[in-house]
């Protein structure tokens, strides 16, 4: 392939990956006077070639890099879910939450502070309850569980099974 063409075809890659992945309009943006059924023929055809093919798989893992969807990231932040500390969270100020780590901020799914005031001995206190909600341990588990293909066994159990007849007098 012409060093041309391939820079051509990597633009129209680069643009479908910024259109939400339409083909035809990926191509057109590029090759401007193609119809719509010539660029949706035309990029089918472009991204079966090798090299093309080699750019997208690139592109979408510098993507999974970027946003840390990789299968050892996922895992990570799963586990995260699965194993934390809510001892971490108990009796916490607004502000100390506010503080936490990164990892543990992300596993809050609501937060909720309430305060009261009361008097006594002509003194005034305050107190703040702070209520924070969590993601579930248990929907973790059973996420890590698919993601490594723990339930496959039983899926392939549970499959109808095959017969097949064959008639003996046949030769």
């Amino acid at each position: 392939m012409k060093e041309s063409t391939f820079l051509k075809h990597k633009l129209v890659i680069d643009e479908w990956f910024v259109n939400g992945f339409n083909g035809t309009k990926a191509y057109q943006s590029i090759y401007t006077t193609a119809t719509d059924e010539v660029a949706s023929t035309k990029f089918y055809e472009m991204v079966r070639i090798v090299e093309i093919d080699n750019y997208v798989k690139s592109k979408y893992e510098s993507a999974q890099i970027a946003l840390r969807t990789s299968h050892e990231a996922v895992l990570n932040e799963l586990y995260n879910w699965a194993y934390s500390d809510i001892t971490e969270t108990i009796s916490l100020s607004p502000q100390e939450v506010k503080e936490l780590p990164i990892d543990i901020r992300r596993l809050i799914t609501k937060f909720k502070t309430t305060s009261r005031s009361y008097v006594v001995d002509e003194e005034t206190f305050t107190e703040t309850v702070v209520e924070l909600w969590f993601v579930s341990k248990e929907k973790a588990m059973e996420m890590i569980q698919k993601h490594i293909g723990f339930y496959e066994k039983d899926n392939q159990q549970k499959q109808q099974p095959v017969f097949m007849v064959f008639d003996a007098r046949k030769k």
